[in-house]
């Protein structure tokens, strides 16, 4: 067992609510956190903001808006 908390997320536009919900993180647990950010095509420049900011966060571009699911 690892003690690090990874989250994965999808992401498509997310404005400030992504630096939002990273800052959070933090405060949610105490472990060390990772994050894979899977980026739907956004055009508003969050994912890349984030990565920038938190050096815990890897992006992957999906290559179009692939949903959810």
């Amino acid at each position: 067992m690892t003690d690090e908390l990874k989250v994965v997320t999808v992401t498509y536009s997310p404005g400030p609510h992504l630096d939002r919900f990273l800052a959070s993180l933090a405060h949610a647990t105490e472990l060390p956190v990772t994050v894979i950010m899977a980026d739907n095509g956004s055009t508003d420049g969050a994912p890349e903001d984030a990565v920038a900011r938190y050096p815990n966060v890897t992006l992957l571009h999906t290559g179009g808006n692939l949903g959810y699911g």
